[in-house]
Order: C-alpha cells, then sequence, then structure tokens
C-alpha cells in the first residue's frame, strides 16, 4: 500500500513540474528574399530605308525565323501601313496574326493615305503602352518613341522602338535619348531596353545610364541597336544578328532577376 502511495506521490509531483515549467514562444525566423529571374530573347528590326515591298511571304519567312531563334519580343521601327488598300499586305495586323502575338503601334505620320511608326510585339502580356513624338527636336520629321511595358513574370520590363530624326545634332540626340529615358512608367523596375537608329557617339549613351550589345554591320539595311539601362538584374547573356529579306534582325538574351520576399 504504502508502495502505491510512493508511486503516486512521485507522478504527480512529475506532473506537476511539468505544468509549472513553461515553454519558449516561438520566434518566427525572417523569410531571406529569394532570387527569382527570367531568361528572355528579344529582337529589333529596322524597316525604315526598306526599298521592297512586302509581301505575305515576307512575313512568313520572318515568323518562321522568330520562331527559330527562339525570338520573344520583337520591336520594329520605320513601318509604313497603307490603311484602305487591300492590295497591300499591313505588317503589323499580318504578323501579329502569324504569330498570335500582342502587339502596340506608334504612329509617326499619316499622310495620304501612307501611315509610318513603331511596333513591339510580345508573346507575353503588355500591361501598358504610350507613344511619345519627339516633336520637341528641331530637326524632327514626326519620329517618335513607342514605349511598352511588358509582364514577364517575375516583374515587368519597359521596350521603347523609337526611329530617332537621321539628321539631328548631338544635342539633339542627347535629348531625345533623355525624353525615352524618362518614359518608364514603373516604379518597381527602372530597367529599360531601347532600340531604333540609336547614335554612334558613346557619351549619349553613357550620359543616360544605358550599355550597348556589340554592334553588327550591313550592307543591306539599316542596323537596328538595342541599348539596355545597366544594373544587376538585368544582363546580357548574348547577341547575334540574323540577315532576313526585310533586313538585319539584332537579337539579344537577357536575364532578368528579381528580389522577392517569401
Amino acid at each position: 500500500m504504502k508502495t502505491i502511495i510512493v508511486r503516486a506521490s512521485i507522478l504527480a509531483l512529475a506532473i506537476l513540474c511539468l505544468c509549472s515549467c513553461t515553454t519558449p514562444p516561438k520566434t518566427e525566423k525572417e523569410s531571406a528574399p529569394k532570387k527569382s529571374e527570367t531568361t528572355f530573347q528579344m529582337a529589333s528590326i529596322n524597316l525604315a530605308n526598306l526599298s521592297k515591298r512586302i509581301e505575305r511571304i515576307n512575313i512568313i519567312e520572318l515568323k518562321k525565323i522568330l520562331k527559330s531563334e527562339q525570338v520573344e519580343i520583337l520591336a520594329v521601327q520605320g513601318i509604313s501601313r497603307f490603311p484602305g488598300i487591300p492590295a497591300r499586305i499591313d505588317f503589323v495586323n499580318e504578323l501579329s496574326a502569324k504569330t498570335d502575338w500582342y502587339c502596340v503601334f506608334g504612329e509617326m505620320l499619316n499622310i495620304s493615305g501612307r501611315q509610318t511608326g513603331n511596333a513591339i510585339f510580345s508573346m507575353y502580356p503588355i500591361l501598358s503602352h504610350q507613344n511619345f513624338s519627339l516633336d520637341k527636336v528641331i530637326s524632327t520629321s514626326f519620329e517618335a518613341a513607342l514605349q511598352a511595358t511588358v509582364d514577364l513574370g517575375v516583374c515587368s520590363l519597359t521596350f521603347v522602338s523609337t526611329q530617332l530624326p537621321p539628321k539631328a545634332t548631338t544635342n539633339e540626340q542627347t535629348q531625345c535619348l533623355k525624353l525615352i529615358a524618362a518614359m518608364n512608367p514603373d516604379t518597381t523596375n527602372q530597367h529599360t531596353i531601347v532600340s531604333g537608329n540609336l547614335p554612334a557617339e558613346e557619351i549619349i549613351r553613357k550620359k543616360n545610364s544605358f550599355s550597348e550589345i556589340p554592334s553588327f554591320e550591313s550592307t543591306k539595311s539599316t542596323i537596328s541597336k538595342i541599348w539596355y539601362t545597366t544594373g544587376g538584374s538585368l544582363q546580357l547573356l548574348t547577341s547575334r544578328s540574323v540577315e532576313t529579306e526585310l533586313g538585319t534582325l539584332v537579337i539579344a538574351q537577357f536575364v532578368l532577376s528579381n528580389q522577392q520576399k517569401h
């Protein structure tokens, strides 16, 4: 009987000790930023000085090249359109239909049945766009810059397709690039990729904090240059050029990263 009482006392004492002991509260560890990134390929082509008439077969061949080169975003400058003339192939509508991509167009000039402008095509959603006239520059001839914000998944990125005044002075080119650099509406990602007949002067590019992909040469067409804002979250991986019936297609592969907390 005494043994039973002793054992019961020891058990009660053990339970009392367990109940009186407090377990320190668990503290949640701060989640470290997780790095998300995506790799994408963009291309650019300038049609401003194209001397041939664009036919449907040219659009079909361009689509094949875009697919084989795994291009996901395309910037085009100097497009000529002829609204209301069924005999003329509309580059913008035709390529958009063939690729089933999102597309935006920015008009520069519309006179005597001929419309000129720039375009951006994307397999990713285009969140917003605006067309910005460069008419503040004295030597402009209706040139403009088309800006589009594209959703790349990890974050959005700003693309600009522009045709600068061909006779612009160095000061006017600098003015144009300042206007273009200020077009980015995304406060969460300040990166911009600009393509078009950009100036050759390195000082203009550096003043606006842009880097340039390696330049390419062609005797067939006006080369479209590609500039991108410098920074750790947008980096150039590779670049190359491909000759097409419509001119030189300049292709650049980038990696874009974003710091997100989980």
